[in-house]
């Protein structure tokens, strides 16, 4: 293996934030993409940024109400940039969600045109459908029926909506609400359409940045490229990013081919995060994708890595001994202790069934209308458990009765409509809420023990689904039953596991996925790779490491220059491994180790005494 060469100007890519500085300018501003690898510092020239406007012509912003927007990728990545930029009220910093519905959120009157649209147009395509179809008795038939009825429902609601409501970071079950999906398109949608809006967007943000811009929903970054080409004179687009790290499907494929020439394209090739055996191995992995290589820092020389392979079925005590080895080669006894090091694994059932949540997660799972709440952590069936329940437990554990108050006050169907509160009312809602608390404390109560609580107390408003499930479960046969069966089977686990999922779905456990990390950083990573446990098509690490054929449409892919799933493994791999800080396990599970330790030493990103056998 290629050993790189050490800089010792540990502060050789501040050229690129010179670069960015000179961008910055509101009377001739200068669009950019910063491109920077894996751990170079793109929150640190970010805050940069930001400081220079501040001190530059922030004043001069704010006295003509004019502010400079921020998007982040995740909750965490906003917080973090307003805690560093000390919460200036100059710049609004927002998720994707967030800023789209803060643009489209006061024209009500272009929301309901649009959905009104959107819904006849899926009207009229399932009508089509339904009128072709020979079988009327087929669960699709009887799936589209239920759509087109759900559909036509709304369709008619939507004149009686007088405001138009979406929460970002919650759950959205109202009738009046929007969901996640529809904000982004139809955001997109009005802005390449509606030239007003385009120019409210300018004056209000005549600076937009944007974070792991790689990633970004690619409706969105191709109108903004749209606005910044048609106002270059006086709306400034900055985008941070590297395309090696795009690993979401939604995002931008050929973002760089999109960047105009006219740009500034400032480079950042430092690694400041992780030791230099890390680092060299994320520059071999990445070298036949671009051949962009970083350099590791002076102070930074050092740095373990290991792959253990194993055909264990017995995957906790495989990694154990993985994690005892760990504590061993690298004399650090974190390593003994599953709280101090972060667990990656490819697909969300592998961490639940690490985590023991995963009779509450699978059926919910199995559920396709479920999924992409689920993973979001705001599934609005499970609702009054994820964001009721979980705050008014861990309020009561805490003792913070400030807290209780506060969950009670914004939940509890009593306080919908204050001018009928009563004492008596009052004490029965409180009543019902120490019910609640008395399972707690008695037991570990299952879900459905919290839920029939609630439902016959009526203290908190349920979802549809728990209603259906308390009310009128379907029997064997309903064309819903097999949705409610999955809905019931969750609802016999345990609270605690309903915990368990939400701290792993909120990054707050020892166990994350490949993709859930990007942007973060430990000090020890373990990367768990079970291709046949992960049962997904998007990513082989088989195909990656030569032990499985490329398949047909790999083949196709390749030959009509599109990215085959052996590209977007490499890209996940890239970023897992570059999380890690000090050390790093990469636990391979296969059915022949002796053929994937060969496979593995053919990549010439290891040494042989790296790959161990266990």
């Amino acid at each position: 293996m290629e050993d790189l060469c050490v800089i010792t100007d540990d502060n050789r890519d501040s050229n690129a934030d010179s670069v960015i500085q000179s961008c910055l300018d509101i009377k001739k501003p200068k669009s950019f993409f910063l491109f920077a690898g894996a751990g170079s510092g793109k929150t640190r020239s970010l805050i940069s940024a930001l400081t220079y406007i501040n001190t530059s012509f922030g004043n001069q912003l704010k006295l003509s109400g004019r502010k400079v927007a921020v998007i982040t990728y995740t909750n965490a990545a906003r917080d973090e940039i307003k805690r560093r930029s000390r919460f200036n009220s100059l710049f609004e910093i927002s998720t994707i969600h967030s800023f789209a519905w803060n643009l489209i959120c006061p024209h009500t009157s272009d929301i309901r045109d649009w959905l009104k649209n959107e819904l006849q147009t899926k009207i009229d395509d399932i009508s089509r459908k339904q009128s072709a179809s020979k079988n009327t008795s087929t669960k699709t038939y009887l799936d589209r029926e239920k759509k087109l009825s759900a559909y036509k429902n709304r369709l008619e609601y939507l004149d009686s909506v007088k405001r138009f409501i979406y929460n970002p970071d919650g759950v959205n079950d109202d009738r009046d609400s929007l969901d996640h999906a529809e904000v982004i398109k139809m955001s997109s949608e009005l802005l390449t359409s509606n030239n007003t809006l385009q120019r409210i967007l300018v004056d209000k943000y005549p600076i937009l940045l944007i974070d792991e811009s790689q990633d970004t929903k690619k409706e969105l970054i191709d109108v903004f490229l749209q606005i910044q080409s048609n106002y270059s004179d006086c709306f400034l687009l900055g985008l941070f990013g590297d395309m090696m790290q795009r690993i979401y499907l939604d995002g931008k494929e050929d973002l760089m081919s999109a960047i105009p020439e006219t740009w500034e394209k400032p480079q950042k090739v430092m690694n400041h995060r992780s030791e230099k055996r890390i680092v060299d191995l994320c520059n071999n992995i990445r070298t036949d994708v671009d051949g962009i290589q970083q350099v590791s820092r002076q102070d930074k020389q050092h740095g373990i890595v290991r792959v253990f392979i194993s055909n264990s079925a017995d995957a906790q005590s495989a990694e154990s001994n993985v994690l005892n080895q760990m504590a061993t080669i690298t004399l650090d006894d974190n390593w003994k202790m599953r709280d101090k090091v972060k667990c990656l694994t490819i697909e969300h059932k592998m961490a639940a069934k690490r985590l023991g949540f995963a009779s509450f997660f699978e059926p919910l799972y199995s559920v396709s209308s479920y999924k992409q709440g689920l993973l979001n952590g705001n599934l609005s069936a499970i609702g009054v458990f994820t964001h009721v329940l979980i705050p008014l437990h861990r309020a009561y554990l805490n003792n913070n009765h400030v807290e209780i108050m506060r969950v009670i006050r914004d939940n509890a169907l009593a306080f919908r409509s204050k001018e009928n509160l009563t004492p008596e009312i009052l004490e029965s809602v409180y009543e019902s809420v120490e019910a609640i608390n008395t399972c707690w404390t008695s037991t570990d109560p299952t879900c459905k023990d919290l839920l029939t609580i609630i439902y016959e107390r009526k203290v908190f408003s349920l979802s549809e689904d728990l209603l259906r499930v308390m009310e009128n479960p379907p029997a064997n046969g309903d064309e819903e039953y097999d949705k409610y069966s999955c809905l019931m089977s969750a609802l016999d686990s345990t609270f605690s596991q309903v915990e368990h999922y939400y701290d792993y779905i909120s990054g707050v456990a020892s166990f994350d996925t490949h993709q859930g990390v990007k942007g973060l950083e430990f000090d020890r990573v373990m990367v768990i790779i079970d291709d046949n446990s992960a049962r997904t098509t998007a990513f082989s690490y088989n195909k990656l490491f030569g032990i499985e054929d490329k398949s047909s449409t790999d083949i196709e892919n390749e030959r009509n220059g599109k990215e085959t799933s052996i590209d977007r493994t490499k890209r996940l791999l890239y970023v897992t491994c570059s999380r890690a800080i000090s050390s790093l396990a990469i636990v391979f599970y296969t059915n022949d180790t002796e053929e994937a330790r060969q496979a593995i030493m053919q990549t010439n990103w290891f040494c042989e005494n790296e790959i161990l056998i266990i």
